[in-house]
């Protein structure tokens, strides 16, 4: 049967695509834009545009496992169509802010909260995976860094387990080809906690430069979030981050889950640093 990977233009999406047909399973990637995914030879590309259900029955057909991006429009739909077609689990990428105190009244938390609910009241087996800050949240200061100029942040001290996406990913690859991680509820976040001054310091450490940081208005933030975050979910990202704690400890490595060391921001941004210079 066949491994679908919704979402497979992302960074998770497509590492997955690579890890699991290299392993030799029989996977599909999907995409609401399948004519700009570029999958390894031999991995056919689907349209599955999660807000339109017209596109669910196609992409599904002769489909037993699914990783699947949160999206509620169509969850309810989406979830009729994967019973229909067979589908015995379902690998979500949720997200750790559902657990905030008012989680039906955040628009991040309620985005992935509607998708959890609908998957777990679904008769197939499922895996959700709960990561935090990720380290791809950096790349909002590229262009600032790459010109010279002091990058705004807001809420510069908040302290956040940073994840590298190939944590989430190892994570991922093992609750869909193995059934170690069904009916799970995974934490996840990096193997150390640092705030945003903290990462940018690394970052200015790979660079061999200096970087000034400013602390950005709330206003200035929302801007700079537009470019990268879906509109509806701005002010959501900025009061999870209002509320990270200034102390706390990094206790949801993929290490407990893989057994291999989590992957530092440090190692990220050495991979990433082209984009910074």
């Amino acid at each position: 049967m066949t491994i679908l990977i919704t979402g497979a233009r992302g960074g998770i999406g497509a590492s997955l695509l690579c890890r699991l047909h290299a392993a030799g399973h029989d996977v599909r990637a999907a995409s609401r834009a399948p004519e700009k995914l570029t999958p390894p030879t031999g991995v056919p590309a689907v349209e599955l545009d999660l807000t339109d259900p017209a596109t669910f029955a196609p992409a599904l057909a002769g489909v037993s496992e699914v990783f699947l991006y949160a999206e509620p429009t169509g969850i309810e739909e989406l979830v009729d169509a994967a019973v229909s077609a067979g589908v015995r689990k379902v690998v979500l990428l949720s997200s750790d802010s559902v657990t905030l105190p008012d989680a039906e009244h955040n628009a991040l938390a309620r985005h992935h909260l509607l998708v959890e609910r609908a998957v777990l009241a679904a008769p197939f087996v499922s895996t959700r995976l709960r990561p935090g800050g990720f380290a791809t949240m950096t790349l909002g200061w590229a262009e600032a860094v790459r010109a010279g100029r002091p990058v705004e942040q807001a809420y510069p001290d908040a302290r956040l387990d940073v994840i590298h996406p190939e944590d989430i990913a190892d994570v991922a690859e093992l609750a869909l080809s193995t059934d170690t991680l069904d009916g799970e509820t995974i934490s996840l976040g990096g193997p150390a906690v640092l705030s945003f001054r903290d990462q940018l310091r690394t970052l200015a450490e790979l660079l061999g430069r200096g970087i000034e940081l400013r602390a950005a208005t709330r206003a200035q933030a929302a801007r700079q979030l537009g470019g990268h975050v879906p509109a509806p979910l701005v002010e959501a990202v900025l009061d999870y981050w209002a509320r990270l704690p200034g102390e706390s400890e990094a206790t949801r490595s993929a290490e407990r889950i893989t057994g291999r060391p989590g992957r530092t921001f440090r190692q990220w941004a050495a991979e990433n640093l082209t984009g910074f210079r």
